[in-house]
């Protein structure tokens, strides 16, 4: 009984964000991401979406790149991270992440992330990292944006990095 009031309640909180949430559309078109990684370039912290023989490096937090790193070495952490928490709940209010479009505005990347509920999708402004760590943990794509992919991908070099 506590486990379906519990439900409700998130259910409930759920509904009034997704009420308030501000629908955005996703840009049509794009590179979806063939391979993710995380790097540790000069002790900065990068998520690296790779296509071909191509990257694009964002740099994102400690938390969010040991989520990122849990999921892609099939290492689950002893408790659940911010973003197995909100899988969780997706998933028991029966919704998933359906994709993650990268952009780049003013020198800084976003994401637009679309979740599914039923028949219908909604589309949130995330930051980059999350949608990256939520699009991996419902096997969804990821898509970079072509204008961002144009201005922003680097050619793959042997980096002077370690990759996690």
């Amino acid at each position: 009984m506590k486990r379906v009031a519990a439900a409700f309640s998130i259910a409930a909180i759920l509904a009034l964000f997704l009420a308030s949430a501000n629908l955005l559309a996703a840009e049509e078109g794009g590179i979806e991401v063939q391979e993710v990684k995380v790097a540790v370039v000069e002790q900065n912290l990068l998520v690296l979406l790779i296509v071909g023989d191509r990257f694009v490096p964002i740099h994102v937090d400690a938390t969010v790149a040991g989520s990122i790193y849990s999921v892609l070495s099939n290492s689950p952490t002893t408790r659940p991270l911010s973003h197995d928490l909100m899988r969780l709940i997706l998933l028991e209010l029966g919704a998933k992440v359906t994709r993650a479009v990268i952009t780049l505005k003013e020198k800084t990347y976003h994401a637009d992330l679309t979740i599914m509920i039923g028949d219908r999708a909604w589309i949130f402004d995330s930051r980059s990292s999350d949608a990256i760590a939520l699009a991996l943990l419902f096997k969804a794509p990821i898509i970079i944006a072509k204008g961002t992919w144009d201005s922003s991908s680097q050619a793959w070099e042997t980096p002077k990095a370690d990759t996690l």
